[in-house]
C-alpha cells in the first residue's frame, strides 16, 4: 500500500485468522500464570514491521506496518487507522489483564495483584535521529506505555496518566522489574518512574 493508494488491495491476503491466534496466545499466558507454570512471560501479538492484513481485523485496507506510514491516507484518516491498530493490540492485552484480575489466589487476592504487566509498542511519534525526520513513527518520543498489576506496590492507586517528556519508555519496564524484585535495568537506559508506585 503506497500512501493512500488502496486500489486492488487484497482484502483476504496475508491473513491466517490472527484474531483467533491472539485469543489463543492470551488464553495460554493466562493459564500459565493461573497454573503457576511460570510467573514471567512475553507475548508479541505482531512483529516489528508487521505486514499482517488489517482489513479482516478492523476494516482498514492496509497492512499493520503501512498504517503508520499513511497507508490509507494522512491526517485524521491516517490517525484513526493507526489508532485502530493500537486498539486491536490493547484489546487483547486488556483481555489478559481481565483474566488475571478475575482469577483468585489462595489468599483471596487475584493473580493480577501479584503481577507486573507492561504493554508497549515499537515506536511513538516525533524526532527520529536515525533518519533525521521530525515527524516519524520510528521515534521513541511520545510513546505510550500501559501498565497493569499491583506487584511490589506498582500501580497502587491505578488509573493514572503520567507524562514524562524527554524520558525513555524503557523506564516503565525498569519499574515493572523492580516491582517483582529484579534489580536490573534494560540496556543503557537507567531509572524508574517513581509515580508508578505508592
Amino acid at each position: 500500500v503506497d500512501n493512500g493508494n488502496t486500489d486492488g488491495y487484497a482484502s483476504g491476503g496475508a491473513y491466517s485468522d490472527e484474531e483467533t491466534r491472539a485469543n489463543v496466545l492470551t488464553d495460554l499466558m493466562a493459564m500459565a500464570f493461573t497454573c503457576d507454570l511460570t510467573r514471567s512471560g512475553s507475548i508479541m501479538y505482531t512483529m516489528a514491521q508487521c505486514f499482517l492484513n488489517a482489513n479482516p481485523l478492523f476494516g482498514q485496507p492496509s497492512d499493520i506496518h503501512e498504517l503508520g506510514h499513511y497507508g490509507v491516507g494522512g491526517g485524521e484518516i491516517g490517525l484513526a487507522a493507526v489508532s485502530d491498530g493500537v486498539g486491536w493490540h490493547v484489546k487483547h492485552w486488556a483481555r489478559l489483564v481481565e483474566k488475571l484480575r478475575d482469577t483468585p489466589e489462595l489468599d483471596g487476592s487475584s493473580v493480577l495483584d501479584h503481577t507486573a504487566m507492561v504493554l508497549l509498542f515499537e515506536g511513538g511519534w516525533g524526532f527520529d535521529p536515525e533518519a533525521g525526520s521530525a515527524s516519524s513513527v520510528h521515534s521513541s518520543e511520545n510513546m505510550a506505555v500501559l501498565i497493569a498489576g499491583r506487584a511490589g506496590g506498582l500501580n497502587a492507586s491505578g488509573g493514572q496518566h503520567i507524562s514524562r517528556p524527554g524520558q525513555h519508555p524503557t523506564q516503565v519496564i525498569n519499574s515493572a522489574l523492580r516491582a517483582v524484585g529484579i534489580d536490573h535495568e534494560m540496556g543503557e537506559v537507567s531509572g524508574t518512574i517513581d509515580e508508578l508506585f505508592g
